[in-house]
């Protein structure tokens, strides 16, 4: 907790600029791929993420989110969190129903990318080919157009986020399509394959912030 200054009134109010910015939280899967992502959102919207990591099941994080969003609210020292996000692959999890349904009742978002989160990392440079359903296949390509690299490519090789974000909406629109929106509708992993939910990150902060 940061030093207070006591004012004459009595009031006590925190010298941190996290006042000054809006907050949300991100829970996720991801410790590498995701948090460099999200922290390049944070530089670019000028706000403050809270992004945490668990190696668990997205119902697990769902949970989690709600846990530390209810503590959070505790705090009266900061403001609230404006969104929280609870950001996923499918991979191999059953759990998704579950983790939707427990979003949706606790007033938290479920952001999922079908297979992974760099489906979203490709529609930055080109739209993601619709041959891309497993994950290993998406990761290869990812590092094929150098958006990630490093150890295992699951660093974050994108410069100048900002100014691809509106590339990045129009291409995941494209393979975000009609048919597909069943699938992930219902949650039936085969059927939505290519597909990410991050567009409604972006159009999220779009609507609330401004971009550096």
């Amino acid at each position: 907790m940061g030093r207070r200054r006591e004012l004459p009134h009595g009031r006590c109010v925190r010298r941190s600029a996290r006042q000054r910015k809006h907050r949300y939280l991100v829970v996720a899967g991801g410790e590498v791929t995701e948090r460099q992502y999200f922290k390049q959102l944070e530089s670019v919207y000028g706000i403050v993420i809270d992004y945490r990591s668990y190696n668990e099941s997205p119902s697990k994080l769902a949970r989690q989110a709600v846990r530390i969003r209810d503590e959070d609210r505790r705090d009266t020292d900061v403001d609230p969190y404006e969104c929280v996000w609870v950001v996923v692959d499918v991979d191999q999890f059953t759990d998704l129903r579950d983790a939707q349904q427990y979003c949706r009742s606790h007033g938290i978002e479920l952001i999922i990318s079908n297979p992974c989160f760099e489906v979203w990392l490709i529609d930055h440079v080109r739209v993601c080919p619709p041959s891309l359903t497993q994950a290993k296949a998406a990761e290869a390509e990812a590092v094929r157009l150098q958006v990630s690299g490093g150890a295992r490519g699951k660093y974050v090789h994108l410069e100048d986020v900002g100014d691809l974000l509106d590339v990045a909406v129009r291409n995941a629109e494209k393979h975000n399509d009609d048919g597909k929106r069943v699938g992930r509708d219902q949650l039936n992993g085969p059927a939505y394959a290519p597909w990410t939910d991050m567009p409604a990150v972006i159009r999220y902060l779009d609507g609330r912030e401004k971009r550096a």
